[in-house]
């Protein structure tokens, strides 16, 4: 609907803008001139919270290069580099003495990279091997080819186990002795005979524990795997589990330096098979040892898998260094470098020297005891003026250190200072909040507070008396309007039945009608023309009473089977069956309910009604009535023009109609589906509508059985 705003609304609006104008302007200037005060308060702040950030900046380094110092006083790095019996010792004596320390590491000049506190547990990558591989010339003796032959040709076990040992009387080499146990060892496997086969894999742990054979692999981790299996395949579980937990301590110790595809390889399997032989165990005390011991070695596992994963990634970022770097030795000794190293989410601080042009000696920190301990240290030697707060975010914006900010403040807390430490080491951005506004601050935003306030009210003021004013005149040509169409509907509603039967009482008064059956034909159509312009007039009573609610109802016990045959037979009569048809579907044995008598088949005939009035090309409606265990059912349907998705929620409001035919030659007033709905909810039901637009409209009544008045 179009509102035309005339003169004196539009002066309403244009005195608003001007004070809203006027408003803003003088709040402007007022505050300009509070900013102009506080700024310059605010600069004498800035500068001594800069002043502030850089202290704790020298500070943080100082601790840093201070260990570096220590470092190099200590192990004389200007004399080149200690041994590594040497450097292990002094390392541990630092790591004891200087808490900032965690891993130490070396580079010597053939690229390897050994870490002074720490064993890994298999080779890194990108090293060779460095223990001795199994020698290939007894694999070249006759006499073993012929053992190999009668082991896994003609499996003639014993015959291979004189070879074996044949060769083992000649031969002084201790990696060929310990090949020969193990084929030895095997033989016995194989030939089913257990306890040889554990005496000679023991033997190859207690004599021969370093050895390896030619791929690579210690003989003596061979045997204790080997021993796993003989047991568990003699089904002595206990034992079976008591070699394996000993493979499984040895390889975290580690006991040899092994490849890292190997370290997984037989981790995995060793783990797989306690797993798998711990579930065997009944008895509940070798359960909890079994439990505890495997509790404890997946902790070790846990803790020295996480310190690989680091000296692993401190060793490929140094070695890189160490093959391109070129320092410069000039520059005096005792230079470190620095740099960081991301692992996951954790950043990896690394100093790192060079005695000379061969060799690099380095340490990482550890970032907790940086976190917890220096940096509280630190920043307690550097106290803020009241209403400011330090704090330390590493590189995911995560508070590592400083003061506390409630959650409530910190949305609204300005950041007054952001800057990261020098080079980025450590990676690590030094921010102070504002935690509380200072004098000056708080003076200037109580004098803004009070300026925005006051245009705020007279703004709100003027908006919404403007508002409500065009609300008002809005709501009153809206209700114009529908008073206008309401009675122009219900007047030509009206008039439809008024000059029908002005027409035919004419024709009949002046005597043109001679024949009988068309008089009778007349007068039946009188009477159906008077009881449409009854029904007219009791739904605007109705709706008059509802509107002012005084609507009341008579219930009484009510046959719904006869009532519903009644009104369709009534309502069918008015129409012209060669037009229009009505297929009534009335179930048998309805149960009686308490109704209104006149009341409840006037809501009928208006379901009735609107369905005849919107059945578009369709000539035919239906209506259904039926009982389930708690309700009766009331069904009217046609297959018109339908009713829109959005206006279905409000097509039982008061004179509205739905907008696919509110321009159309359909007439209607507007309240017939608003009196529906009041007789029903009045009786307790329910109505309930489904609709397609252009498919036609199923409406429900629901109303339950056993309800009482």
């Amino acid at each position: 609907m179009r509102i035309i705003i005339d003169w004196h609304k539009r002066a309403i609006l244009l005195f608003a803008v001007v004070v809203f104008i006027l408003s803003v302007i003088l709040t402007v200037f007022a505050i300009r001139e509070a900013e102009r005060e506080r700024l310059a308060k605010q600069r004498e702040i800035d500068l001594d919270l800069e002043r502030k950030a850089v202290s704790l900046n020298v500070e943080v380094i100082t601790r840093i290069q201070e260990t570096e110092e220590l470092f190099f006083r200590q192990l004389n790095l200007d004399q080149g580099m200690l041994d590594a019996k040497q450097l292990a010792d002094v390392a541990k004596g630092i790591q004891e003495t200087e808490s900032l320390v965690d891993e130490i590491f070396t580079i010597d000049r053939t690229g390897r990279v050994d870490f002074s506190l720490f064993e890994p547990l298999y080779i890194l990558n990108g090293e060779t091997e460095f223990s001795t591989k199994g020698p290939t010339t007894i694999e070249d003796n006759p006499l073993f080819k012929s053992a190999e032959s009668a082991e896994f040709k003609t499996r003639n076990y014993s015959l291979a186990i004189s070879n074996y040992r044949q060769l083992m009387r000649s031969t002084s080499d201790k990696t060929s002795r310990a090949l020969l146990l193990n084929r030895i060892a095997r033989c016995y496997k194989l030939s089913r005979i257990p306890n040889r086969a554990i005496q000679t894999y023991e033997q190859i742990v207690k004599d021969y524990p370093n050895e390896s054979s030619s791929d690579g692999i210690p003989f003596a981790l061979i045997a204790l795997h080997q021993m796993g299996a003989v047991y568990s395949d003699s089904n002595n579980d206990t034992e079976s589990i008591k070699a394996y937990f000993e493979l499984y301590s040895a390889l975290l110790e580690p006991r040899w330096a092994i490849s890292q595809a190997q370290f997984h390889l037989y981790l995995k399997e060793v783990k797989d098979k306690l797993n798998s032989l711990r579930q065997t165990q009944n008895i509940e005390n070798i359960q909890k040892d079994i439990g505890s011991r495997w509790m404890e070695l997946g902790q070790i596992e846990n803790e020295k898998s996480e310190r690989m994963a680091i000296i692993e990634k401190i060793a490929k970022k140094m070695k890189s260094i160490f093959m391109t770097s070129k320092p410069d030795f000039a520059s005096g000794s005792g230079a470190f470098f620095r740099v960081v190293e991301k692992i996951g989410s954790q950043s990896l601080l690394i100093s790192y020297a060079f005695p000379d042009s061969a060799s690099m000696f380095g340490f990482s920190m550890d970032n907790d005891y940086l976190k917890n301990e220096v940096l509280p240290s630190v920043l307690g030697e550097e106290p803020l003026r009241d209403g400011f707060v330090f704090q330390i975010a590493d590189d995911e914006d995560q508070v590592i250190a400083g003061g506390e900010i409630h959650q409530e403040i910190t949305a609204d807390s300005p950041l007054s200072y952001s800057h990261g430490f020098d080079d980025n080491f450590p990676p690590w951005t030094i921010k102070i909040y504002q935690t509380s506004p200072s004098e000056a601050e708080r003076q200037f935003s109580l004098r803004r507070n009070i300026y925005v306030l006051s245009v705020v009210v007279v703004i709100v003021a003027i908006l919404f008396g403007g508002v409500m004013a065009i609300r008002g005149t809005a709501k009153e040509l809206r209700l114009a309007k529908l008073k206008s169409e309401f009675v122009s509907t219900v007047s030509h509603e009206f008039r439809t039945p008024l000059t029908s039967i002005r027409y035919l009482a004419e024709l009949l008064q002046r005597g043109r009608i001679k024949e009988e059956s068309k008089k009778q034909q007349y007068y039946e159509s009188i009477t159906h023309e008077s009881e449409r312009l009854s029904r007219l007039i009791e739904n605007i009573l109705d709706f008059s009473k509802i509107e002012a609610g005084m609507k009341e109802y008579e219930f009484d016990e009510t046959d719904v089977a006869e009532m519903c045959r009644d009104v369709v037979s009534r309502f069918q009569e008015q129409l012209d069956p060669q037009e229009f048809t009505i297929e009534s579907e009335i179930a048998e044995g309805l149960p009686k309910i308490f109704a209104d008598k006149e009341a409840f088949p006037r809501a009928l005939f208006n379901l009735l009604d609107n369905a005849v009035k919107y059945s578009g090309d369709s000539r035919k409606i239906q209506f259904r009535a039926w009982s389930g265990q708690e309700h009766i059912y009331l069904e009217v349907k046609d297959q018109g023009i339908g009713i829109k998705k959005e206006d279905q929620k409000r097509i039982f409001e008061k004179f509205y109609r739905s907008g696919n035919i509110y321009n159309s030659t359909i007439k209607g007033s507007g309240i017939g589906l608003t009196i529906v709905s009041h007789i029903v909810e009045a009786h307790g039901g329910e109505v309930i509508l489904e609709s397609e637009s252009g498919k036609g409209t199923e409406v429900t009544i629901q109303l339950p059985i056993d309800r009482k008045v």
